[in-house]
């Protein structure tokens, strides 16, 4: 029975690996640039202040494709969210503490807000601290 359960579960991660694959023409969707001032993480990576463009990956949007322009591209998982401001354009939300910051909510469109999940370091730091500082930052769409 154990067996059984295992070859279900490779079987069902299988397809929600296929699943989440797109075809290129759809990549550009809901695309977005903007310019970061200062360095942050998003999961484990480690990220220098730039120029990025950032997308939904995957037929449910359930990755974060970030690129620097001119570098390589890192993928983060996405977790859906809630849009408090449907009025409002493009924009990054990230939580600074001291000189740490971390990319915590991306907003393409009023319909299209992900949440990214904390990573073990920003839930060390707030456990140290009682607090940090929420910033946010507006975004162009992609040319």
């Amino acid at each position: 029975m154990q067996t059984l359960k295992k070859y279900l579960f490779i079987g069902l991660m299988a397809v929600v690996a296929v699943a989440s694959l797109n075809i290129p023409a759809a990549q550009a969707q809901g695309a977005v640039s903007v310019t970061i001032p200062f360095n942050f993480s998003v999961g484990s990576a480690q990220f220098e202040a730039g120029d990025y463009r950032l997308h939904p990956e995957g037929s449910l949007g359930s990755f974060l494709a970030l690129a620097k322009i001119g570098g390589d591209t890192k993928f983060s998982m996405l977790l859906p969210g809630v849009n408090d401001e449907p009025n409002r354009g493009p924009y990054l939300v990230f939580h600074r503490y001291g000189t740490e910051a971390f990319l915590t909510k991306v907003v393409f469109s009023p319909g299209e807000t992900y949440n990214l999940p904390r990573t073990a370091r920003e839930k060390e730091i707030i456990a140290e601290r009682n607090s940090g500082d929420q910033v946010e930052i507006p975004v162009g769409s992609a040319r």
